[in-house]
């Protein structure tokens, strides 16, 4: 059946809803018609539940039971495209949005969630965010660009101190994860209560590697996005055991349908080369990746699985992860289960490995309270405030221990 209106969409900005939509090409050239002349808008709030349901959900909803937001005329621009706000939207729901011409059915669902943007920071918060912390460093911060996503956007290199050692930081390898919000503030932090600590060590942060599948997460894409523009995972694209499939969820990794795709070939993906290109030229000596869900990261620090008999790697690591855990848990001793090699073919922390030997981590989360509540996308701003502080303090023990050695 063909449909009155086309290339229906909904982004959220604002914490508002902007539904845009165009008239399609058979209509398009009718003037006399008065099929747009009265428009209905209906919304359905959804019981979605993020990281168990994704785009399936949406499925055969007709929208029988969407209740009607909006009647009546729009003006068009161009005299094809509408839009339409809502501002009476509710932070952390998901919606599904219809929309009915004079003799169409409703036309839908077109699904949305709005986030807390405090929570979810968009790539304009990041970038903003970034200059203020360069203007206010005294010199001491450098931003510059490393490379440039599938969509095009720039990938941020933030760089800060001139020590004769490197710490690096990189965030976002997947989309739905945490980086920037966690990344930028401890950063900021420490600039400017703890500037010494720069002297002797020098920091490198990729705060957002995955933008284009962050943004479109920011902008209302209710379902947990893990790849990139090209439907690669990242972590799984970096050239390490490339021989290696990983099997890990369920899923292939040489599956070009599969969530965990490595690419077609080894560094395929722009954003994996902006990566290497930054730790190549000047290699650290310790990274933390940026990894579990919505936005909050921490405890167990997974290293490459291939280290594992690698013992004085595996001593340097733990040891390492104790100053973390110092900063970032001070109230608990040391869990063994803290620390562990996890971190699969095609990842980061493994390409670290087999570049030089350099301890690289991927954080997660611990199945707590916290880990629950960020699952589902309940992440809020005091949850994000206490992770912001933790990783503060995690980064300055971590850089009191990396002066000493």
């Amino acid at each position: 059946m063909r449909k009155t209106i086309t290339r229906i969409k909904a982004i959220v900005k604002n914490n508002k809803v902007t539904l845009s939509w165009y008239k399609n090409n058979t209509l398009f050239n009718d003037a006399s018609t008065d099929e747009f002349d009265n428009f209905r808008i209906y919304r359905k709030e959804e019981d979605f539940v993020f990281g168990e349901d994704y785009e399936e959900f949406f499925l055969n909803n007709d929208g029988t039971d969407a209740k009607l937001i909006f009647q009546g005329s729009l003006e068009a621009s161009n005299n094809r495209k509408y839009m339409f706000e809502d501002d009476s939207v509710a932070i952390g729901l998901t919606y599904s949005y219809f929309i009915q011409t004079k003799t169409s059915c409703r036309m839908g669902p077109v699904p949305v969630r709005v986030r807390d943007p405090e929570v979810w920071w968009s790539y304009e918060k990041m970038m903003s965010r970034l200059r203020n912390l360069c203007e206010q460093s005294n010199g001491l911060a450098r931003l510059s660009v490393c490379g440039r996503t599938v969509k095009g956007r720039d990938i941020p290199c933030l760089e800060v101190g001139s020590g004769s050692k490197t710490l690096g930081f990189v965030g976002l390898i997947h989309g739905g994860e945490s980086g920037p919000e966690l990344i930028i503030p401890a950063i900021s932090t420490l600039l400017d209560k703890s500037p010494g600590l720069f002297q002797d060590i020098r920091i490198v942060a990729i705060p957002a590697v995955n933008i284009d599948a962050r943004e479109e997460m920011a902008q209302g894409t209710p379902w947990y996005i893990r790849t990139n523009h090209q439907g690669v995972d990242l972590n799984r694209n970096f050239p390490a055991q490339w021989e290696t499939i990983e099997y890990g969820y369920g899923l292939d990794s040489s599956d070009t349908s599969a969530v965990t795709y490595r690419g077609s070939q080894p560094a395929s993906a722009p954003e994996t080369q902006a990566v290497m290109s930054v730790f190549e030229s000047n290699p650290p000596d310790i990274v933390f990746s940026f990894h579990w869900l919505a936005s909050i990261c921490g405890l167990p620090a997974g290293a490459s699985i291939s280290a594992k008999d690698d013992a004085e790697y595996a001593l340097k690591c733990k040891n390492i992860i104790k100053s973390f855990a110092k900063g970032f848990s001070p109230d608990l001793d040391f869990a063994e289960h803290w620390f562990a090699f996890f971190c699969t073919a095609g990842s980061l922390s493994s390409w670290l490995y087999d570049f030089g030997k350099i301890p690289g981590f991927d954080l997660e989360q611990v199945d707590n309270q916290d880990a629950k509540i960020s699952r589902v996308d309940q992440t809020d701003r005091a949850l994000i405030l206490d992770y912001q502080e933790r990783h503060t303090n995690a980064l300055k023990e971590v850089m009191i221990e990396l002066a000493k050695t």
